[in-house]
């Protein structure tokens, strides 16, 4: 025993010669230092990466203090003097009145915190708004689409406007068009001066409401169409634009504006008399070429005598509506009236502006000629029309002819064209093809007699009516009938019922 105790002593005196088991410990107790300083490390960083990577909503509203029963004590400060609210509270209170300090809902700022991005900062009218925004923003950031939103919350859609028009509108083909209807907006309206990031889809809502009290449908969807594109241009190329769109979820108005007036019996001669007598020469080959070529009347407009080629009968127009140059064929017609007209060298061959032919064709033209109800690009439609109504033309080549891109856009003349389809369908051949008539032999029907005489009641009186019991296919059914006095019918009953 006494021998056991001394090895024992000489082995804890000497940690060379300790047991195994003890060593086995140490390197435990080693591994879980290390494995919680990392666990420590880690969580450390972790700590870091989401201070860096934080974003909250703070209501920066304004502190209202108000005085039960003495609404007129009632005072406001701005967020950042929440302590002269509560000064004036406590005056308040040392003169023995009961008074309160609540903070508004009318300002919330959104804080957008993340590793190498610039903080963003942004101000919206509700909660609502800003926890919105604040899923779409955390969105973008999840897929690496980095925006500064907060840029829109200092731009107004004037801002915008004005650099739309300034840079982007001028170029468009119908740039003044947009230009006129982006200041109308910016004159009338009083969202435009709303910050971009507080525009929502009830203001345009409510501009839609609004217009259509004044105008038609079609014109508050164009307005709808300029204020929307002035939005995309400036989200997709500046990169100024609110987190969500206020185009989203908007109802435009509903209307359908496709005209089918056709010139009637006579109006086409009254039309170019009155064109004839204008003092305006050119307004008369400005309707026959329209009727004659269906061209647009910017189209009409454009060419120079240069882009007319006699020998192959056709005009080159080099800027139309879709932006592609095409080539329009032309009748002996309009070839007839483009010969008459004085050669202007590389300036338009009409010499007129859009607001001269309007103003022409419907304070003068109309009038004298007595029509109503025509409008210039009705002309158009009468001359696709003509075409159709031939049935020569198929609708390829109504399309070569007219210049719609999209053969959707002449489904309206389909049905002109059946004629044409109906011949063509005559002509397929079949091997098996069958000449003789054809003749209908359906089921023989006959009409069996249900009783000896059948009574109706025709112009107040009784009549009896007998038919025969003859092939219906073969002899028509012989009617015979004698009016009787009405008080001599005895209804007949069968099993207590009337026949």
């Amino acid at each position: 025993m006494a021998q056991k105790k001394h090895c024992l002593s000489q082995s804890c005196a000497n940690p060379r010669k300790s047991p195994p088991f003890i060593g086995g410990l140490f390197f435990v107790h080693c591994l879980f230092v290390a494995i919680r300083h990392s666990i420590f490390l880690e969580k450390k960083e972790f700590a870091v990466a989401v201070k860096k990577n934080t974003s909250n909503i703070i209501n920066r509203s304004p502190w209202f203090v108000s005085v039960r029963g003495r609404p007129e004590l009632g005072r406001q400060f701005s967020y950042p003097k929440k302590a002269e609210a509560d000064a004036y509270q406590n005056m308040l209170h040392d003169k023995g009145l009961i008074a309160s300090v609540r903070q508004l809902e009318t300002s919330f700022q959104l804080r957008i915190r993340r590793k190498g991005v610039r903080v963003q900062r942004i101000t919206f009218d509700t909660y609502a708004a800003a926890e919105q925004a604040l899923r779409k923003i955390e969105s973008d950031l999840s897929v690496s689409i980095v925006r500064d939103y907060a840029i829109a919350a200092q731009t107004s859609f004037r801002d915008i406007a004005d650099r739309y028009i300034a840079e982007v509108a001028p170029k468009h083909k119908g740039g003044e068009i947009e230009i006129g209807r982006l200041k109308k907006i910016l004159r009338d309206q009083s969202f435009v001066d709303k910050p971009l990031a507080a525009l929502r889809t009830e203001d345009l809502q409510d501009f839609i409401g609004e217009r259509l009290a004044d105008v038609r449908p079609a014109t508050v969807d164009r307005d709808i169409d300029v204020i929307s594109q002035t939005l995309r241009y400036a989200s997709d190329v500046w990169k100024i634009g609110p987190a969500e769109s206020p185009l989203l979820g908007l109802k435009r108005p509903k209307y359908f504006n496709e005209r089918d007036r056709r010139l009637g019996s006579g109006d086409e001669r009254r039309l170019l008399e009155a064109a004839r007598a204008d003092e305006n020469e050119y307004i008369e080959p400005v309707i026959i070429l329209a009727i004659e070529t269906a061209m647009r009347r910017s189209e009409i407009l454009s060419f120079s005598a240069r882009d007319v080629d006699f020998d192959r009968r056709f005009i080159l127009l080099r800027e139309t509506k879709n932006g592609q140059s095409r080539k329009v064929p032309l009748t002996r017609r309009a070839m007839s009236v483009l010969r008459g007209l004085p050669d202007r060298g590389d300036a338009p061959l009409l010499k007129l502006t859009a607001n001269a032919v309007k103003k022409a064709f419907f304070q003068r033209v109309l009038p004298a000629a007595g029509i109503a109800d025509l409008h210039f690009h009705d002309l158009r439609h009468e001359a696709i029309s003509r075409f159709a109504e031939t049935g020569k033309f198929e609708l390829i080549d109504l399309l070569a002819i007219s210049g719609h891109r999209d053969p959707r856009m002449l489904q309206r003349y389909a049905h002109l064209c059946s004629k044409k389809l109906a011949q063509k369908m005559d002509g397929v051949e079949r091997e098996d093809e069958i000449e003789e008539a054809y003749i209908h032999r359906g089921r023989k029907r006959t009409l069996r007699r249900k009783c000896d005489a059948t009574f109706q009641v025709a112009n107040g009186q009784a009549v009896e009516v007998e038919m025969s019991s003859e092939n219906v296919d073969a002899d028509p059914v012989v009617f015979s009938a004698s009016v009787i006095d009405f008080a001599a019918i005895r209804a007949r009953r069968v099993g207590g019922r009337s026949e």
